[in-house]
């Protein structure tokens, strides 16, 4: 019987749009907290790839060993990771690489309440930080992906079914 298609690069890419049409939402949205998009973001990457690992399980009549099915999941969830944090570096680098004003001001007044800088060094130490922040969203964006599909890949692997 032949096997039927289940490709992790279609999965992960799949995946991807949905976070990546989420997170566009939620960032326009003004209400939303920068948490809340990281929160959804894993809570939806943690069951798309528990549901991926189960469902890649089920295509191969559960004749299909743990390493195969985590293999699977990790790889996909690497896919997924990719594509976020290709989303994150163009769009904090190249479409909106300078923060809001309130933003600013915010990191300013941070710097200037440690009590070890002027008002001219936490500006400058603000837009030297400003000018590398996307650094901190990329790692995010990696980090938000991989942990939680590292533990749905896991999880998908650990309850797949096998026929005796």
């Amino acid at each position: 019987m032949a096997k039927p298609f289940s490709s992790r690069v279609v999965a992960g890419l799949l995946v991807s749009v949905i976070l990546i049409v989420l997170d566009i939402v939620l960032l326009h949205y003004q209400g939303v907290p920068e948490s809340t998009r990281y929160l959804c973001r894993m809570a939806i990457s943690f069951t798309a790839i528990l549901v991926l690992c189960l469902r890649y399980a089920q295509l191969n009549y559960g004749t299909i060993r743990f390493g195969d099915v985590f293999s699977y999941g990790l790889r996909t969830t690497a896919i997924l990771a990719f594509m976020l944090a290709l989303y994150s570096f163009i769009y904090y680098r190249l479409i909106h690489p300078h923060p809001a004003a309130a933003e600013m001001d915010a990191a300013i007044k941070a710097i200037e309440q440690q009590g070890n800088a002027l008002h001219e060094e936490a500006r400058r130490e603000a837009e030297n930080a400003a000018a590398n922040r996307w650094i901190i969203y990329v790692s995010l964006a990696i980090f938000s992906t991989l942990i939680p599909g590292l533990l749905g890949a896991l999880g998908g692997a650990a309850s797949t079914r096998k026929k005796p």
